[in-house]
């Protein structure tokens, strides 16, 4: 309590002191320099007394004193002057006092002294005086009355008298020395001072020496240029606050402000080398304020600005011209004050002085800073104007507007939605200049010309710009959104960096320059000039860095449409010109196009970066194999780009086209939803044949590709294809004569090299989108052209279907006879090739079914009974029950229709049914391994068969459907199986006492008598045989290689190993086969690899090549060396088994057979290779003969390979008298 009682003494205290500080101020008596000390103190302290309780005293006190203070003393010019600076601390105190209810009271006696002070106090205190009437009527909002009108004329006249002052303002003044401030008249100075003065005075130190002192001389207020400057301000909030009041004064005002605006320096004072410059800046300032003022209430009072808007314009365009370089923020308040007064229908007074405008010197100076920081501003300014008064503008005005903002789409300096807002302009200017080009010439002009190559400019400076974003942009796009997701930020800035310094153009084309005449020819830029000023494009690393997908996008859109507009302005003018050849682009012109299709087709590669990468694509990449656009923008943009060509004459089309299509499609290959462009050719009904007839053409070239192996090239050349196809459905009156003349190429073609390409799957799909496509009965023409290829094409269908295949092509084949697209009239000669693909169909997949149920409907419908049964005949009773088969599941729409067919047989389809029923029999002679399990309740164990589970484990293996976790519970079966099938009672060290055995490595091994021992339970060996080739299978995929592999190399060691001991070492049973009886034998190994390598899928070879570098390896190191290793009879079952493969029926058999001998000529010894070189070459010519004229897949070129370094191998001389023995062997072979 006590505490609290002290501080409160305490602030009583202080607060009297400062009273007595106020009270001294107010005392005539006391001394100026007492009198400052203490109004420092209070200003020092005023925050500390205005939260005190004490305030509401001191305020009633203070507010007293200090207004009798102002009123009373007079105003001092002298800035060092104690009464001056009381003065103006007593000012700047009362602007400092809280706005609250306190306050209100002195409110109106505070304003009516700021108004009086206005006319009389210098500039500093002037400005303190404007802030305190801003804050009070912002605050307390007084009643307009008597004071505020005439403060309003005040405002006026200050205006009124300006042109009056300004020679003396700008008049070159000498500096001012005197001995001593009373002998200036400074009433006299005052009335030419416009801005703070300096005056030199005399002075004498103590010593006696004498120095100088300068002072300061503050100018009137109303003369001020600085009070001149807030002026406007005031006005403002005059009109905001007493709108009706002060109308007809602002009306009065408009003409006075208008013509301030338009006040100047005499040129003999801006010539002058004493010229004040900083007298200028506060001149300028307080023009641009005023000018600030106007833009307010421009649209309120647009009729009236509009009486003096001659005045404004050129105001506006010498305040542009004359603002000082140096001070930037000026210019920027110039140029916002503009914008707002462009914004009005007042614009269209500038158009006479365009020119001005489009000169860089005079909208922004020449000042680096301004260069650098408002150009955006400055631009979109002047951008917004061009695009509002785009029609009253001539060409002379429309060639430099296309010149200026040509050369800011290339500036990578300005920020990209400048560049945006340029490329619009020039778009928006497209249809500007041809009406201004018909209209000049109708005039008698020569503009049309004029308007061309200014169209074909602009194109230019647009694929130029497609250029930088795909060298330049493009690829620190890509970086940075590869960074996004990687650990190394710090590395991500190093490469955007090296990529910004690194890519320059390759043939960098010119800008457009400024032109002597009103635009220059396109074609007079010469190669040697275009070299001299070839211009280097680069990307600033700071602009990289904040440059974003989004903003290329919106710079792409941008770009291609623009493109079009000036494409479509550019034909539209070619097609009514009345030159001859008029209608057409020049080659210079073409060429232009040509690199459009270059450059864009690659900036376009900006959608498949995502604006926000995810987690999914974890480098913010499309996935390659996307194969649809993936926005709505995307599709749109690239149906805009297709329609910059579609409006071209079909000679130029065809010459970009026939000159890009190699371009274009390795585009589509990076980039897949670039097809939609050429989609939109074929689909567009004046292209189409044009871009169909190219595109057909290139990809006939390329055929051979489509089957060596490259998938994702096949596909993009098939879906092409397609296309085309596509295209004669959509337009089949042209596009029959442009398939016409290729249709026999693209089918006999498509078999030929099928029948030796590597997958020649492509070339049947080729022929199936051929196929449907024109089979719809609607294509005469193309049927007519399809007769002469039909006995041939059915007849290798036919040998083909009945062929061993996959089934995936076995189906393909018979869909590919039963929709050959001829008329059935021409079928009927050969019909009875057409009936074993029918019953195929019938007994295959539901489409194939519901295809042959539609063929046997159709020749039904159409055929006498008896000219078809007699067809029939041969393939009866497969057919009939096909049928009848398909009957058996009634929810389908298969046995609807098939009913129906049987029904139009009528009798005949029961007369035809008198074979016997296929029935399944058994002929195993013994009962195969089985798992024995015993009940105790039940005296006969139950068998289960392993045949059966070993099977169905290996089938659920080799489909690709099956589901992981039942594939791993199939490979646990087989390895169970194959385990439990292994003796493993010999302990370690027997088994290293038995392989250490000399014999091994030295004695004789002796061939076998007679045939190799194999068990006679055959059932069993089968299934042993079964089981490894599963094993295998699961080696061959990816979910189960890791745990399969190590089983793998194991068993076929152990197998291996078990071989060995029976053929070589010290117990070898080679003379004594008999002994083997009962047992399962060894080269169960060879009869499994012997499958694997036969298998139709020829993934399985690569774990059967691993299992023969297995074998060969073992028997290496147990025997010592490979040459003794190969005498093994092991290798000769091995190499018999191998070759038998080549004698195969199924081609993919025969290539198993080659790849296995490829190894064993590659691994075996020489020796052994030259006694078993016969059986293999007779191997190989077999293949390449029994495979003439049949789909091989790649196995006709294994084999003739194989035959080639065979030949080297062999035929390689030997030194006889190193090695006689093996020379003669080689002889023998040779």
């Amino acid at each position: 309590m006590a505490a609290s009682q002290a501080g409160m003494a305490d602030s009583v205290t202080q607060m009297n002191t400062y009273q007595s500080y106020v009270t001294m101020i107010g005392d005539p008596g006391a001394k100026d320099e007492s009198k400052l000390q203490a109004a420092q103190e209070l200003s020092e302290n005023f925050e500390i007394i205005v939260l005190s309780p004490h305030y509401p005293t001191f305020l009633e006190h203070s507010v007293r004193i200090f207004i009798d203070i102002l009123q009373k003393g007079k105003p001092h010019f002298i800035s060092e002057h104690n009464v001056h600076q009381v003065r103006k601390l007593l000012l700047e105190m009362m602007y400092r006092m809280p706005p609250n209810e306190l306050l209100k009271p002195h409110v109106e006696t505070i304003l009516s002294l700021c108004m009086k002070l206005l006319e009389l106090e210098n500039e500093q205190n002037v400005l303190v005086c404007l802030r305190l009437i801003i804050e009070l009527h912002k605050h307390f909002r007084p009643a307009y009355n008597q004071e505020i009108q005439h403060f309003l004329q005040f405002v006026r006249s200050i205006y009124q008298n300006l042109p009056d002052h300004m020679n003396k303002i700008f008049e070159p003044k000498d500096p001012i020395k005197v001995k001593d401030l009373s002998e200036l008249n400074i009433e006299a100075l005052l009335s030419i001072t416009y801005t703070s003065l300096p005056i030199q005075v005399d002075k004498k130190l103590p010593d006696g020496r004498p120095t100088t002192e300068t002072c300061t001389l503050i100018p009137k207020g109303i003369l001020s240029l600085k009070v001149l400057q807030e002026l406007p301000i005031i006005v403002v909030l005059m009109y905001q606050l007493y709108k009706q009041n002060v109308q007809q004064e602002v009306t009065d005002y408009i003409p006075i402000i208008i013509g301030t605006i338009t006040l100047k320096p005499a040129e003999d004072h801006r010539a002058n080398p004493n010229f004040n410059k900083e007298v200028f800046v506060d001149f300028m300032g307080a023009q641009i304020k005023t000018l600030s003022f106007l833009a307010y209430i421009i649209r309120i009072y647009q009729q009236v600005v509009g009486e003096h808007s001659q005045l404004m314009v050129e105001g506006i365009l010498g305040m542009l011209t004359l603002c000082p370089m140096e001070v930037t923020h000026l210019r920027k308040e110039l140029l916002i004050a503009a914008r707002h007064i462009l914004a009005t229908d007042l614009r269209i007074k500038f158009v006479p002085f365009m020119d001005k405008l489009f000169d860089e010197s005079v909208l922004l100076g020449r000042g680096w800073t301004t260069h650098e920081s408002l150009r955006p501003l400055a631009y979109s300014t002047l951008g917004d104007l061009v695009h509002h008064v785009r029609q009253h503008l001539p060409m002379s005005d429309l060639a430099k507007a296309v010149h200026l903002f040509s050369n800011n789409v290339h500036d990578e300096t300005l920020p990209t939605s400048i560049q945006i807002i340029s490329c619009k302009l020039l778009l928006n200017l497209v249809d500007c200049i041809r009406q201004r080009s018909e209209s000049e010439a109708s005039q008698g002009q020569d503009s049309v010309r004029t308007g061309q190559d200014l169209l074909m400019r602009m194109l230019e400076v647009f694929v130029i710009k497609f250029k930088t974003i795909a060298k330049l942009q493009l690829p620190i796009l890509i970086q940075k959104s590869k960074a996004q997701q990687a650990t190394a930020p710090a590395q991500t800035s190093a490469t955007t960096q090296n990529i910004a310094d690194s890519v320059k153009t390759d043939d960098g084309k010119p800008l457009i320059t400024s032109p002597p005449t009103l635009i220059e020819p396109l074609g007079t830029v010469k190669t040697e000039e275009r070299d001299a000023g070839k211009s280097k494009f680069g990307f600033p690393p700071s602009l990289a860095s904040s440059y974003t997908v989004a903003d290329c996008r919106s710079l792409v859109k941008t770009l291609v449409c623009g493109v079009k507009a000036i494409t479509w302005r550019c034909a539209s003018f070619k097609s009514s010109s009345n030159v001859e050849g008029g209608k057409l682009f020049t080659a210079k012109e073409t060429e232009v196009f040509i690199r459009l299709v270059k450059w864009a087709m690659q900036a376009l590669d900006i959608y498949t970066l995502s604006i926000t990468p995810t987690a999914a694509q974890p480098t913010g990449l499309r996935q390659a194999p996307q194969q649809t656009v993936r926005t709505k923008e995307e599709k749109e943009v690239l149906e805009h780009f297709s329609g910059v060509f579609s409006v071209l004459d079909p000679h130029t089309f065809r010459e970009i086209f026939s000159t890009t299509i190699e371009y274009m499609v390795e585009r589509i290959a990076h980039n897949f939803a670039l097809q939609i462009v050429g989609n939109t050719f074929l689909s567009n009904c004046g292209t189409s044949p044009i871009f169909a007839t190219v595109l057909v053409e290139y990809l006939l070239g390329r055929m051979e590709e489509m089957g060596n192996g490259n998938a994702e090239r096949s596909n993009l050349y098939l879906k092409l294809f397609k296309l085309v196809f596509g295209s004669v459905q959509l337009f089949a009156a042209e596009n029959e004569h442009m398939l016409r003349p290729h249709l026999h190429q693209i089918v006999n073609r498509s078999m030929e090299l099928a029948m030796t390409a590597k997958e020649p799957y492509n070339y049947f799909l080729l022929l199936r989108a051929l196929f449907r496509s024109i089979g719809g009965g609607n294509h005469d023409l193309l049927y007519q052209e399809f007769l002469p290829l039909l006995p041939n094409l059915l007849q290798g269908l036919n040998s083909l279907q009945s062929g061993l295949h996959k089934q995936h092509m076995k189906d393909l084949f018979v869909e590919l006879c039963l929709t050959v697209p001829v008329r059935l009239s021409s079928l009927l000669p050969y019909l009875p090739m057409l009936m074993d693909p029918l019953v195929s169909a019938l007994n295959g997949s539901h489409t194939l079914i519901s295809q042959g149920l539609r063929t046997l409907e159709l020749c039904v419908d159409n055929l006498q009974p008896d000219f078809l049964y007699e067809h029939i005949q041969p393939v009866r009773a497969e057919l009939m029950q096909a049928l009848w088969r398909t009957l058996r599941n009634p929810t389908d729409q298969e046995a609807h229709v098939a009913f129906r067919i049987l029904g139009k047989f009528g009798g005949r389809n029961r007369k035809m049914m008198i074979e016997p029923q296929r029935l399944e029999y058994s002929v195993r002679e013994t009962p195969g391994p089985a798992v024995v399990t015993h009940f105790p309740d039940h005296n006969k164990p139950v068998e289960m068969p392993l045949e059966k589970i070993i099977d169905t484990a290996v089938t659920a293996l080799k489909l690709s459907t099956t589901d992981p976790f039942y594939r791993r519970q199939c490979w646990e079966v087989i390895r169970s199986y194959l385990i439990a099938s292994i003796k493993l009672d010999d302990d370690k060290s027997t088994m290293q006492k038995l392989f250490t055995h000399p014999s091994f490595q030295e004695g004789k091994i002796n061939m076998i008598q007679g045939l190799p021992y194999k068990s006679s339970d055959k059932l069993a060996r089968q299934t042993h045989v079964n089981a490894l080739t599963g094993m295998f299978v699961g080696a061959a995929m990816k979910d189960l290689k890791s745990v399969v592999q190590p089983t793998m190399v194991a068993m076929v060691k152990h197998y291996t190993m078990v071989a060995i001991v029976q053929q070589a070492g010290p117990f070898s049973l080679n003379a004594k086969q008999v002994c083997l009886e009962g047992s399962m034998d060894a080269l169960v190994l060879v009869d499994a690899l012997a499958v694997i390598m036969g298998h139709e899928e020829k993934e399985l070879c690569k774990p059967g090549q691993v299992a023969l570098a297995l074998i060969l390896q073992t028997a290496t190191n147990i025997l010592g060396s490979k040459d003794r290793a190969c005498r093994l009879p092991l290798f000769e079952y091995l190499a018999e088994r191998m070759c038998s493969l080549c004698y195969d029926r199924a081609w993919y058999a025969k290539l198993g057979g080659c790849i296995a001998i490829s190894f064993l000529y590659e691994r075996m010894s020489i020796r052994w290779v030259y006694q078993h070189l016969f059986v293999f070459v007779k191997a190989q010519l077999f293949v390449m003969m029994d495979l003439t004229g049949e789909v091989s897949s790649g196995a006709i070129d294994k084999a003739k390979s194989n035959l080639e370094n065979m030949l080297v191998l062999c035929a390689a001389p030997v030194d006889a008298s190193s090695d006689p023995e093996l020379a003669g062997i080689q002889k023998e072979a040779l």
